[in-house]
């Protein structure tokens, strides 16, 4: 591996050298490039031959938002990353940052920093000099190298640690060396591909906490790709949803909670996610009801309307854990299949005649129940319609 570029006199590591200096002092070292930026992608297509990763994607994360690339493997949310990164050429389309056209501009002249889920830190150097690594490739002073390293670890809490090799950390302290080294120069933009995916669940909960003061604290821009959808609810500002390389909503975590686009993005975003039920339109005892696996489910005179108007036979029902409760009078039968506790809440499987499975949610204290034993639910919140043929969310105003 070849040494870092820049001034070639060698500095001392050790923690005595790197000063830590004020916020104030920091911006106004001669790094500072400007504030955070715009990132943009208009109109994005990437295909590899026959294969379409993305097609015509448009998003914007705005200056000093933090963006959150959501999908399963596969959707092109990664390659989205990388075209921004300059790793990738967009087949057709417009990459922008901070509102300039950077096509062809090469990728270390577009002033982002990426962090990898793999931390990519180099193992023959300290901890110090991970972190300090880009500015010796800028050739910035050695004593502004040293403050703002220090100042960058003290933010990050590694400033015990900047003797140490990446081989001693652990997992944690070596994700967040991979963010000082990004921080450190101060770029336009942070992409993070799924960086705490390596992580074990505790830590990650504490890192995802991090990262969300540091951008409360920091006037940066993030696009973070994730297909953690708990991550991306809890992080990100707004979500971009994608699915097989086509973006299917972008807005905030409480909208793509309560108002999801289209099945799919219901049935992906919640945990445990939406319970997606097809059924057919039937008029019973006066009212409009939806027959599903196991019995019915009503509608307000909203959704009865929105039903009529478009002549819908079949329709797609649904219906978060939360919208749905035990009853001993309800108009759904089924059989308990799983209960997971998870602390202050029961989530509760159940099945329905012909197999498929519906998840409610349910207080801790509420009674254990047992495997196989028969239950009758009723849909006591909101309940959401689909078109049956695109899948989109058939919209009826407030309800």
């Amino acid at each position: 591996m070849t040494s870092p570029p820049g001034n070639s006199t060698e500095i001392d590591s050790s923690r005595a050298d790197f000063t830590p200096v004020t916020d104030k002092a920091l911006a106004a070292l001669p790094l500072e490039r400007g504030a955070a930026s715009s990132v943009a992608l208009e109109g994005i297509t990437k295909s590899y031959g026959p294969v379409t990763a993305i097609r015509d994607l448009t998003l914007e994360a705005r200056a000093g938002e933090f963006l959150v690339l959501l999908g399963p493997s596969g959707c092109g949310k990664t390659t989205a990353l990388r075209l921004v990164a300059g790793l990738e050429d967009p087949t057709s389309g417009t990459v922008r940052i901070g509102g300039r056209v950077v096509n062809d501009v090469d990728a270390k002249d577009r002033d982002v920093a990426m962090v990898f889920q793999s931390y990519a830190l180099y193992p023959h150097l300290s901890v110090g000099r991970n972190i300090e690594f880009p500015l010796r490739a800028r050739q910035v002073p050695a004593s502004q190298r040293r403050q703002l390293v220090a100042t960058v670890a003290e933010s990050l809490r590694l400033e015990q640690l900047l003797d140490r090799k990446p081989a001693q950390l652990s997992g944690g302290q070596r994700q967040r060396v991979a963010l000082a080294r990004a921080i450190v120069r101060r770029p336009r933009a942070f992409l993070m591909d799924e960086p705490l995916s390596n992580l074990d669940a505790q830590l990650r909960v504490q890192m995802r906490a991090e990262l969300v003061e540091l951008h409360t604290r920091v006037d940066i821009t993030i696009l973070y790709v994730t297909h953690d959808q708990v991550e991306a609810m809890t992080m990100g500002q707004r979500i971009a949803i994608l699915n097989e390389g086509v973006l299917q909503q972008l807005d905030t975590p409480e909208a793509v909670y309560r108002r999801p686009a289209n099945a799919f993005v219901a049935g992906f975003v919640g945990s445990p996610p939406m319970n997606i039920l097809r059924g057919r339109a039937v008029a019973e005892d006066d009212a409009l009801w939806v027959a599903v696996p196991g019995g019915r489910v009503g509608l307000s005179p909203p959704l009865v309307r929105a039903v009529e108007d478009r002549a819908l036979r079949e329709v797609v029902v649904g219906l978060r854990p939360e919208a749905l409760s035990l009853d001993p009078n309800g108009t759904i039968a089924a059989a308990v299949s799983l209960v997971e506790l998870v602390g202050h809440e029961q989530h509760v499987a159940l099945r329905l005649p012909g197999g498929q499975l519906v998840w409610i949610r349910m207080g801790s204290e509420a009674p254990r129940m047992r495997t196989g034993q028969d239950v009758r639910i009723a849909a006591t919140g909101t309940v959401h319609l689909f078109d049956p043929q695109t899948g989109n969310l058939i919209e009826v105003g407030n309800e």
